[in-house]
């Protein structure tokens, strides 16, 4: 059964202990904090499905030409936008939007070795997300397109791109026999307090991360059992384990775009307190 996002937003911010909700999101409104989680899930959701295509790439030996943080990028671009559902380009919306978001809160570009790392620039990754939106239906994403003030003539060459991608992807992605086993995935979710309760509770409450881990269970048949554990890292980051076939997900991540998105909001009447100790790192591995 898959997890629909949109309901379950809905209902994240319900479940959310409210002496959280008061701590962490003092003075916004309750459409505000909606609007929060929502983003944060969103993004939470794109990074899940950028780790569990490192995980095929591993698991399956699939080839890759370039780097693979793209390829994994593209994936989860693609694995969205097939889901043809309002509630994913939602989701990649937000993902666009939270690239280029970090991109500025991070100084992504601002230091040289940034040009020779395994990440393209964050705002590079936004745009890629919106090409191949425009490139898989112009006339449904082209305001997107048009938001970011991509030129026009590059629009209409993303549908290339997305074309290509598309092609090598179902070709190496191809559809798993009907007798097939279904991937072994075991979810956990670690207990978290403190500034990063609102988090843990909003992360584990959207479903993201059982919505990806029942992706894999219903298309994939990987021979090796899965680990997918959500817990307090010390840094705001998400990651693939090649050693333990395991998918970490941090709460830190979730407050970090909690506080990304927040910052754009008008300020609230108190001053809403630092998150989970996510700070402004510079390494990630998403």
């Amino acid at each position: 059964m898959r997890v629909f996002l949109a309901s379950l937003l809905v209902a994240a911010l319900a479940l959310v202990p409210q002496a959280a909700q008061a701590q962490d999101l003092t003075g916004y409104t309750k459409a505000q904090r909606a609007e929060i989680i929502r983003f944060a899930a969103n993004n939470s959701l794109f990074v899940l499905y950028h780790e569990m295509a490192h995980l095929l790439v591993h698991q399956m030996q699939l080839p890759v030409l370039g780097r693979e943080e793209d390829a994994a990028d593209n994936v989860a671009t693609w694995m969205l936008l097939n889901k043809r559902s309002k509630e994913a380009d939602q989701a990649l919306a937000d993902a666009a939007k939270g690239w280029q978001l970090s991109g500025v809160a991070y100084g992504s570009g601002e230091f040289e070795e940034d040009y020779a790392a395994g990440h393209s620039l964050d705002k590079q990754r936004a745009y890629q997300i919106v090409c191949m939106m425009v490139g898989s239906d112009g006339k449904a994403f082209r305001p997107i397109a048009n938001q970011y003030a991509m030129d026009h003539e590059r629009q209409d060459t993303c549908q290339w791109d997305y074309r290509l991608i598309n092609r090598s992807i179902k070709s190496l992605l191809s559809e798993r026999p009907a007798n097939a086993k279904s991937t072994v995935v075991n979810v956990t979710y670690h207990d978290a307090g403190g500034r990063l309760r609102l988090a843990a509770d909003a992360f584990r409450s959207s479903g993201v991360f059982d919505q990806v881990a029942q992706d894999l269970r219903e298309n994939f048949s990987l021979r090796r059992p899965v680990r997918f554990n959500a817990k307090r890292c010390g840094e705001a980051n998400a990651f693939y384990d090649p050693d333990t076939i395991e998918i970490i997900f941090c709460y830190e991540l979730m407050t970090d775009y909690m506080e990304l998105y927040a910052a754009e909001l008008p300020k609230p009447a108190a001053p809403v307190p630092q998150g989970g100790g996510a700070g402004k790192e510079k390494t990630k591995s998403f």
